[in-house]
This record gives structure tokens, C-alpha cells and sequence, in this order.
């Protein structure tokens, strides 16, 4: 879609992830920075939270929870309860054009009952694939299947739906069974200016007893089983097992529940170093040989773009939205290798060890390619879309 200069627009997003160490809160304060630049825009978002990793700028409203409980299955995560009162009274003030529901827990859930009683469009957007998150939980198709139907349930009065991944626009169109016609496909993008090869620095890793000439082989998320690793932790146990060499390392940042194997996994040159803001992640993106990311249940992997961004190649599954970053570019910036196929995993692990790929080639094909991940053409992709669904309302 192309940029509409139209009078000024006024969008109110709700989200029940914001200041979480995650790629969509970094994602949506990317957007609220981006709006702040345009005087025909009004972007205002709006959360509830006791979380603090974010940068509060002006168009960023946070509430405390009235209560809250940590997310089953996802302990990082809080459901929180958010005073609807104060803050339907704050969207009687600000007046919107139409709602956007990035998220669909209580938050979101607030945002969809104002946009009903006020009669105003809404507009959701896929960020997690749920259904597959409580599959890969709970190993059970029934709660897959109860939770596409609760989904569809929650979706069915949004006048349409927003994906950043191509590969789910049939997912949400079967299995939310939302009308293909109001799905829209939202270019993925990243701060470029915030991830970038030229942050690269090896003395950070001094600071974590990891020698400077080892290869660094990364992952940044929740150190969880629905990311998918605990398989990551057996791949690269069976590639410590059969190195020759035993001096490249698995560097793990973020947290969750499976950080609780660090001491057993430290025999094998594996390292966690916890949650890192922003200015001390990219660094320590800039500094990686490749990034690792198992999990199938991202529809994009905000993470994947931020690797990219830095110069680091990527290994990504062959289910969910990183896949599609990975194929879409034109020279190699990495692999797609199946959960499933572990050895696939090891083997490449083991070429890339010896020096058998061209690192250095790939750095540069990835940075190359990071350039097609604009936050600001995303942005402007984002309000076209809302100016479409108005005038359609």
C-alpha cells in the first residue's frame, strides 16, 4: 500500500505486552516512536502493567493492574486486570477513529468492549500463534483445538485482521476462520538504527568468562519449553558431544523457567546471561557468530530481524514466520531446519564449527537483507491499513 497523506488519524492500541522483554513490546514501542514524527497521525497505546522494560514516551499510557497473575504455561508473562473505568474515561478524551487490539488477554479484551459500546472499528493483530503455544504446553490437540475455537469466538467481532507473516495468512483465515478478504499482510520491520553491525564489541564478552576467539552461537526470547528450548539445549548437547574443537558456546538471553538447567549445562559450554535491555543487546547481537531460534509458534520472530539487523546469520525452524524471512532473501543469510530432524541441527552446527560455511559472507548477505525491514515502512503500511478499514466501516 502506498503512504495516503489524509487528515489526522487518531488510533488507540491495547496491548497486554508492553515493557516485557519481548520482541512485540519492543516492536510496538518502535511504532509509538515513529508516530511521534508524523503530525497527521495520533497513535496512543495502552496497557496495564508492573513491568518496566520499556521506554515511556509520550503516547505510551500504562495503568496499574487492579490485580494479576502469571500466564499458565508462561510465567514471564502477567494477566493482568486493568482498571476499565480509567481508562475508557481516557478514551472518551482522546476520541479515536478506531481501535487497534494488538494482544487478545483482559487488556485487549477492554479495548474490544469499548470499541463495541462506542461503535467504533477494531482491528486485531496476530502476533503468537496460540493455538500451536498451548499444543507444544500440553501435548494435546484438545486444547489446540479449544483454544482456535475460543480464539475464533474472541475475533469474530474485529472488522478485520493483520498478520506480519505471509505464512499465516491461511492459519488465521482456517483456523480463526476470519474472511481471507479482511486479513492484511503487514511488512515485518525492525530499528535498524537500533540493531546494527557497527555496535559489534568482543571485549563484552570478558565480562561473562567467554574468551573472545570462540564461536558464539546465540538465542534471545524465553528460556521456555513452548520456544522450544529444551530441544535447542539436546541439539546442542549432541554437538558438543561430537565437536572436535569444544570451545564454541550457546549464549541464552532471557528468562523462564528452564534457566534452572544452567549449572548442569555449564559442562557443556553453555552460558545464560539473563534479560538485557536494548542497548545491551545489541552489542551482544553484533558479537555473535549465528543465532539460533528453534521455536514454531512465533508468526514472525521480531528477534530474527534483529539479527539480521546486526549481521548475524540465523538458524530458524521450518514452521511459523522466521522461515519466511530466511527464504525470501536473495543471497544465503542462513538455514531452516526442521524441530524434528535434530541431526540436521548438529551437522550444520558442526560445519559451521570447522569452517566449513562462509561466516563472513553471510554476515554481510544478512545485513544486506535487513534493509528490507524498515520500522518506518511498516508503520506506514499500518496506518494505510487503518485509513482502508475506516473508510470501509
Amino acid at each position: 500500500m502506498a503512504y495516503m497523506e489524509k487528515k489526522k488519524l487518531k488510533i488507540a492500541l491495547f496491548t497486554d505486552t508492553l515493557c516485557d522483554a519481548n520482541g512485540v513490546s519492543r516492536f510496538i514501542q518502535d511504532m509509538t516512536k515513529e508516530a511521534l514524527e508524523c503530525d497527521d497521525i495520533e497513535l496512543k497505546v495502552f496497557s496495564s502493567t508492573l513491568k518496566n522494560y520499556c521506554d515511556l514516551n509520550e503516547n505510551i499510557h500504562i495503568y496499574k493492574p487492579l490485580f494479576r497473575f502469571s500466564m499458565p504455561f508462561y510465567k514471564e508473562l502477567d494477566a493482568a486486570f486493568p482498571p476499565y473505568f480509567k481508562i475508557s474515561k481516557a478514551i472518551k478524551e482522546f476520541a479515536p477513529d478506531i481501535i487497534h487490539v494488538s494482544t487478545p488477554g483482559f487488556i485487549g479484551l477492554a479495548g474490544r468492549n469499548i470499541a463495541k459500546r462506542k461503535k467504533l472499528p477494531i482491528i486485531g493483530t496476530y502476533h503468537t500463534d496460540f493455538p500451536m503455544y498451548l499444543y507444544k504446553n500440553t501435548n494435546s490437540n484438545i486444547a489446540k483445538d479449544i483454544t482456535s475455537y475460543m480464539m475464533k469466538l474472541y475475533y469474530k467481532p474485529f472488522q478485520a485482521m493483520v498478520t506480519r507473516s505471509p505464512e499465516y495468512l491461511e492459519i488465521i483465515e482456517k483456523d480463526i476462520r476470519f474472511k481471507k478478504e479482511h486479513i492484511h499482510f503487514l511488512s515485518a520491520g525492525t530499528n535498524t538504527r537500533r540493531f546494527q553491525p557497527t555496535f559489534k564489541d568482543e571485549s563484552i564478552w570478558e565480562g561473562y568468562g567467554i574468551p573472545k576467539e570462540a564461536m558464539k552461537f546465540l538465542y534471545v526470547g524465553r528460556i521456555s519449553k513452548e520456544k522450544n528450548v529444551q530441544e535447542l539445549f539436546e541439539i546442542w548437547k549432541s554437538f558438543y558431544k561430537q565437536s572436535t574443537h569444544k570451545t564454541s558456546y550457546l549464549i541464552l538471553v532471557g528468562t523462564g523457567v528452564l534457566e534452572r538447567h544452567q549449572e548442569e549445562l555449564k559442562e557443556y559450554n553453555v552460558r545464560f546471561l539473563g534479560h538485557k535491555n536494548s542497548e545491551e543487546l545489541a552489542p551482544i547481537y553484533a558479537s555473535s557468530s549465528i543465532f539460533l531460534f528453534p521455536s514454531i509458534t512465533d508468526t514472525l520472530g521480531q528477534v530474527v530481524l534483529e539479527a539480521i539487523a546486526s549481521a548475524t546469520p540465523v538458524m530458524v525452524t521450518d514452521m511459523g514466520g522466521p522461515r519466511g524471512i530466511v527464504e525470501s532473501a536473495k543471497a544465503p543469510i542462513g538455514w531452516v531446519c526442521s524441530i524434528n530432524h535434530h541431526n540436521h541441527w548438529v551437522e550444520t552446527l558442526l560445519r559451521i564449527e570447522n569452517k566449513e560455511i562462509d561466516i563472513d559472507q553471510m554476515s554481510h548477505n544478512a545485513h544486506q537483507h535487513s534493509k528490507n525491514y524498515s520500522i518506518t515502512k511498516t508503520f506506514e503500511d499500518f496506518i494505510d491499513i487503518h485509513r482502508y478499514e475506516l473508510n470501509r466501516f
